[in-house]
């Protein structure tokens, strides 16, 4: 299995094309190359196709999702379920557009239970077109947040 594969997300919502580089558990750069047909160029904007800031999000979630959730070489665990729960100050400098190759940074910020902050950044043709922060969310089997992982004001 690929590290690409470790994500639940299926075409067209896989953005994740490769993986650069990874330290399992801490941080990953992710790649795309946007394309004319890319199905988020369809109606942003005719005529001057940009890259929606929530794809720039979704992007970045992706990859540190395969940082945080895919399991070290040479072991047979399954990945973590991941879902983004809060999207933090996000800041988008320039746009991106068709033909670019998107590189998303991603870092481990903090951890407290089952949460994971991640801070990152997204390079179009090495020119920054978003930079923010995300929290992701360790799933149980329904698709709900474990329990555990949502502190109270007890465990706080």
């Amino acid at each position: 299995m690929s590290l690409v594969d470790c994500l639940p997300h299926h075409p067209p919502m896989r953005l994740i094309e490769e993986v650069v580089e990874i330290q399992h558990g801490e941080s990953a750069t992710g790649r795309r190359r946007t394309k004319p047909d890319d199905f988020y160029f369809q109606g942003h904007f005719p005529n001057l196709p940009v890259v929606p800031a929530v794809i720039l999000i979704e992007l970045l979630a992706q990859t540190e999702g395969i940082a945080a959730a895919a399991p070290p070489p040479g072991t047979s665990a399954e990945p973590m379920r991941l879902r983004v729960a809060a999207i933090g100050p996000f800041k988008f400098p320039a746009a991106a557009g068709s033909g670019a190759t998107l590189d998303a940074r991603a870092r481990v910020a903090g951890r407290m239970g089952g949460l994971i902050k991640i801070e990152g950044t997204v390079t179009a043709d090495s020119v920054l077109v978003a930079s923010g922060s995300l929290t992701l969310a360790r799933e149980g089997r329904s698709g709900a947040v474990e329990p555990e992982s949502v502190p109270t004001l007890n465990s706080v």
